[in-house]
């Protein structure tokens, strides 16, 4: 049923579909303000702690766009508006689906560069099974590989709001609503 607050009658897109992209992109902020914190604070306490918080929520992380993705494999979503150019619907597409790769690919490159390196990967205090044997230079390689993906998935991000931000305030075609938190 199309929402009559939202611009050009356009519907919301699923309550559940809807909580599960905040939750994603909640999760997303505490962990990039996490890194840059214990990277900043360099070894201590205090920094191995929030590298415990970081991983706890990057997997946390996982379980939810796993959960999204199973929800797009089994609901049907209400398409764009019509009305938006095939190089905007490409561009969206394939920015979606880079954020959806990295976002399951992340995580678990980080589980792994935290095993490879010989330390034990905690999800919120439970200790999790070692996923590879201890090569400090192959988990050296792959926490050089994560953080370079960091910064795609930011730049992913970045553009994602971008294109959120130009369908609301430029094109005002009611695309933003459909995401809208209520």
């Amino acid at each position: 049923m199309p929402d009559a607050s939202a611009p050009n009658g356009a519907a919301p897109l699923p309550l559940a579909l809807r909580r599960l992209h905040w939750a994603s992109a909640a999760l997303l902020v505490a962990m990039f303000a996490l890194a840059w914190t214990f990277e900043a604070l360099g070894p201590s306490d205090l920094g191995a702690a929030l590298v415990d918080w970081h991983r706890s929520f990057g997997l946390l992380l996982l379980a939810v766009v796993i959960a999204r993705l199973v929800w797009r494999l089994t609901h049907k979503v209400e398409p764009i508006p019509p009305g938006i150019p095939a190089w905007e619907r490409w561009l969206a597409a394939a920015v979606q689906g880079a954020l959806y790769l990295l976002l399951v690919a992340m995580p678990l490159l980080g589980w792994a560069a935290s095993a490879a390196t010989g330390d034990v990967v905690r999800a919120f205090g439970l200790p999790l099974p070692e996923i590879l044997p201890m090569d400090e230079d192959l988990g050296d390689r792959l926490f050089q590989i994560h953080g370079t993906l960091a910064w795609v998935l930011l730049a992913l991000v970045a553009l994602h709001v971008a294109g959120a931000v130009r369908h609301h305030f430029v094109h005002r075609d009611g695309l933003l609503a459909r995401m809208r938190i209520g």
